[in-house]
């Protein structure tokens, strides 16, 4: 979660609420939305030095917009790029499928088709995510390279995380690796799918 703050944040200051829609929004199927879990990761961060808080009035109440410091920017870069640790790509949840056979045979084809439908509702929301962020990818591109033109303190830390002086260029990339990995959720998802699938043609065949 603090990396995935601290890259959000790369691109603008946010306040904690503006961090949870975005995660409610496009980072749901990664990373938890709760305000707790965010909170903490805040709470690090600030500790850490990776970022400051400042606040604001807005309509008669005070706010807290959070932005990333320049030691934050180089653990951000530190981090981006770097090997993927496949022990740490664990999902506690699978280990009830790893015991499932000592439930009942009524209990596993309810299990299984309780998490096929899962799959599919987040199928259908990964291809909606990414209709959306390919539909809008050129506009979305343009208003961010204008939100960020008189940004001076955004745009070099853009520069010294991406090693790129072509900004247009970094928002591209960005969103070409943004639509990548829905494409593997998507065939990720559609592979577990068809396994559970067929696990579950083998229950029923009992």
């Amino acid at each position: 979660m603090e990396f995935i703050i601290l890259g959000l944040l790369l691109f603008k200051p946010m306040t904690v609420y503006e961090i949870r829609m975005y995660v409610q929004r496009n980072l749901t199927t990664i990373c938890s939305d709760s305000l707790g879990s965010i909170q903490i990761a805040i709470k690090k961060l600030l500790n850490k030095g990776y970022i400051v808080t400042n606040e604001y009035v807005e309509r008669g109440l005070t706010k807290k917009r959070h932005a990333i410091t320049a030691l934050g920017v180089n653990q951000f870069k530190s981090w981006a790029g770097s090997p993927i640790n496949i022990a740490k790509m664990t999902n506690m949840e699978e280990s009830k499928f790893y015991f499932l056979g000592t439930a009942s045979k009524e209990k596993r084809i309810s299990f299984i088709k309780s998490y096929i439908a899962s799959l599919k509702e987040q199928q259908n929301k990964l291809i909606a995510i990414k209709e959306f962020t390919k539909a809008n990818e050129d506009t979305a591109i343009r208003m961010n390279l204008e939100r960020i033109s008189n940004e001076k303190q955004i745009n070099d830390n853009l520069v010294v995380v991406s090693e790129e002086r072509d900004l247009k260029a970094i928002f591209r990339n960005t969103y070409a690796y943004q639509i990548y990995l829905l494409e593997y959720g998507l065939n990720r998802t559609k592979s577990d799918i068809a396994f559970y699938e067929k696990i579950l043609k083998l229950e029923m065949e009992k």
